[in-house]
């Protein structure tokens, strides 16, 4: 019996079908990242992060203009590379054992978007111990807040974080074209194969035709003002505390900034407690709650312990 010859249009057909499924994968699970940051795009191997040393605003024109130079303050992301890559052999093509690779593909795009989401939310959760734009870690105790808007003048220390040995939970404002956090992306997802027998090496040397995924970017912090992390119990004294420090916060100048917090993360040791204080009508007394819906409740395994 003749042996049918595997030829390079029928595997490109089915590299058309990887990449649509990969493609699929993409778009088919929640982008949960998008709930506590935004995308920001680079065009370079790093973005550099010159924030105004507070969020701007609007003033009472009285006369000529008033010019302000605001203190700038920067940091630096560099830009990662990830990868996916598996290999099917090329006796499945023969043998037109293909059905599961489909899937496999699938969930290679699915892949891309737990990525995302891995690197903001692991971001969050490691924010006590990472240097956001004004040298300090992004939650801590002494962030420098000038008397004068130019960022001259007397420094008060602003806290933006609860001690204690818990798991950590997060109360965020996300309502604002500023972000507390950003997805930094300097090349979207793509799909390769490497399957032409005639000059790739993978098929020569090991008769596996390859193919993969790759991915470029990072995760950035943005304003501290616009988050308070905490370790400490979540119930509704600290709960309380934290949405109260978030609300008072100020910015260079005295000026108060007039965040709200809208968000809260937590993991899945506080979410019974989370729960207690924004889901349920009624307190342990059987009065009002008066936190009921006061935020959006955001339970991600990644801020577990």
């Amino acid at each position: 019996m003749a042996t049918t010859q595997l030829t390079n249009a029928q595997i490109e057909a089915f590299n058309t079908t990887l990449k649509v499924r990969f493609n699929q994968g993409l778009v088919s699970v929640k982008e949960t990242w998008q709930d506590v940051a935004a995308r920001m795009g680079s065009n370079n191997a790093s973005n550099t992060y010159s924030f105004l040393s507070q969020i701007p605003a609007f003033k009472l024109w009285v006369g000529s203009r008033l010019h302000k130079t605001f203190a700038k303050r920067a940091y630096t992301v560099t830009n990662e590379r990830y990868e996916n890559t598996f290999d099917i052999p090329r006796a499945d093509f023969e043998d037109n054992n293909l059905e599961m690779y489909g899937d496999l593909s699938q969930s290679y795009g699915h892949s891309v978007i737990d990525l995302k989401n891995d690197l903001v939310f692991n971001a969050i959760k490691a924010g006590f111990s990472s240097i956001c734009y004004d040298g300090q870690f992004f939650f801590d105790t002494d962030h420098p807040v000038t008397a004068n808007e130019d960022g001259t003048g007397a420094v008060t220390a602003y806290s933006n974080m609860q001690a204690g040995t818990g798991e950590p939970w997060v109360l965020l404002c996300t309502d604002r074209a500023a972000k507390p956090l950003y997805l930094q992306e300097r090349n979207a997802a793509e799909f390769y194969a490497k399957t032409n027998a005639n000059n790739s090496d993978s098929v020569f040397e090991t008769d596996v035709f390859s193919y993969g995924g790759r991915w470029r970017g990072n995760a950035a912090y943005g304003f501290w003002q616009l988050a308070f992390g905490s370790k400490a119990a979540l119930d509704v004294t600290n709960f309380t505390a934290a949405f109260t420090a978030m609300m008072k916060v100020k910015g260079d100048g005295n000026r108060q900034i007039g965040v709200t917090p809208d968000v809260l993360v937590v993991g899945p040791d506080n979410m019974a407690a989370a729960e207690l204080i924004l889901k349920a009508q009624q307190n342990a007394a059987g009065a009002t709650n008066i936190n009921y819906n006061r935020v959006r409740l955001i339970v991600d395994p990644r801020m577990g312990a």
